[in-house]
């Protein structure tokens, strides 16, 4: 539990083990379930039910609270980490309305069997009075998923942002974050969770910066006391600004492929290129944490290669996972490429090509070497890196990253 001012309270649970979230992400840091509570002077108001396996956690803060009753009990979101304790809260506060977006009620009708009639729905620019403080509805549809809301309290000027500049981190001291890991995972969750929809997102980030909020409070990691610090990198990462370096997630199975990785990554950082490599086969490591550090590398990334040995004539099953990812978080990279090896034919192009159609990058003319490349393999690999390299430095200088 976290005070976080005289009227409101962070109620919610950490979850610091948390290997991998959704089975997918990783979380090296953990990552906390926020729950709000508020306090107006008349009504008393819960704001994102926790996951259904932290609900212990989320009664017993609520116990020490001295918390005996919920007017409200506002859903922003359906997901099961967000709105997971709801019927465990509805049973122990029977009397507790429970408010969402129509979106919302739809969804949790659908997810929780809880008739959307039972809602009181709110629609953008709704405000609820708790006496001394008001909550607003603020809907930020596909900042993620459709039914996400934030609710906005003019009177303390807090944002409740749902996952919107959340991040996977559970600090050891809460109030005590680290800003290093902080950013760095604020990225992380950026690219996996709002990367695909960033052109929505871009649109609520200006929408945020004109509220000049003093706190957001997001539904995953620490408060944010200081907004600007989180709008700042939102706008960066939302923006078509890119940095010119090159990412090269690869695997080999035979030696090939690896060559050709090393003779392009030479050959570009002889340019000036800065090169970020991924071997998606290193037996040490989990392929999510491969495929999610890929991920959160291209935010704001000028160029990505995936380098593969041919399998029963595709790209390495590694590969075609990370080129469906791509296609999925459509990073807006500039210049997207394929090179690999094959034994004796291929159609890795032709595969991941139809696994990245919604990736919008000019795509580079591929190099495909059979078996071990030759000296002359090399040197069309030397002009594949020269050619990109030079493609890279002539963007405009207003639209790089420094």
């Amino acid at each position: 539990m976290q005070k976080i001012n005289d009227r409101v309270f962070q109620v919610g649970a950490p979850d610091p083990r948390l290997p991998y979230f959704d089975a997918l992400m990783p979380t090296p840091y953990g990552t906390t379930y926020n729950s709000y509570l508020v306090r107006g002077d008349e009504k008393t108001a819960l704001i994102d039910p926790v996951q259904g396996d932290k609900a212990d956690q989320l009664l017993q803060n609520l116990k020490e609270l001295q918390v005996d009753k919920l007017d409200y009990i506002f859903c922003l979101h359906t997901e099961q980490d967000h709105a997971g304790a709801v019927l465990v809260l509805r049973d122990v506060f029977p009397g507790a309305q429970i408010v969402g977006t129509a979106k919302v009620a739809e969804l949790m009708e659908y997810h929780f069997h809880i008739p959307r009639e039972t809602f009181l729905v709110v629609a953008e620019g709704d405000s609820i009075d708790l006496g001394g403080v008001t909550l607003v509805c603020m809907p930020i549809p596909f900042a993620h998923w459709p039914d996400n809301t934030m609710f906005w309290m003019p009177e303390e000027r807090m944002l409740f942002s749902s996952d919107l500049f959340g991040s996977h981190y559970a600090p050891a001291i809460p109030n005590c974050p680290d800003e290093d890991i902080w950013l760095f995972e604020t990225r992380a969750y950026f690219s996996e969770i709002m990367m695909p929809t960033r052109q929505h997102v871009a649109r609520y980030v200006a929408k945020v910066k004109e509220l000049e909020p003093k706190r957001i409070c997001s539904s995953h990691g620490p408060i944010w006391e200081d907004p600007v610090i989180v709008l700042n990198e939102y706008e960066l990462m939302v923006s078509d600004k890119v940095r010119r370096d090159v990412v090269i997630a690869y695997v080999s199975m035979h030696g090939s492929t690896a060559c050709m990785v090393d003779v392009v990554a030479d050959e570009l950082c002889a340019a000036g290129i800065r090169v970020a490599l991924y071997d998606l086969g290193d037996p040490n490591r989990d392929l999510r944490t491969l495929v999610g550090s890929v991920v959160t590398e291209t935010v704001n990334a000028g160029s990505l290669l995936l380098a593969s040995p041919t399998v029963l004539g595709g790209p390495h099953p590694a590969v075609a996972a990370m080129a469906l990812l791509i296609n999925a978080f459509n990073p807006a990279i500039r210049f997207f490429g394929v090179f690999g090896s094959y034994g004796w034919g291929t159609q890795i192009e032709k595969q991941v090509s139809g696994l990245t159609a919604r990736v919008k990058a000019e795509r580079l003319e591929p190099v495909l070497v059979r078996g071990l490349p030759t000296e002359e393999d090399y040197e069309s690999l030397r002009r594949y890196a020269r050619d990109l390299a030079e493609r890279l430095q002539a963007i405009p200088d207003e639209e790089v990253i420094a």
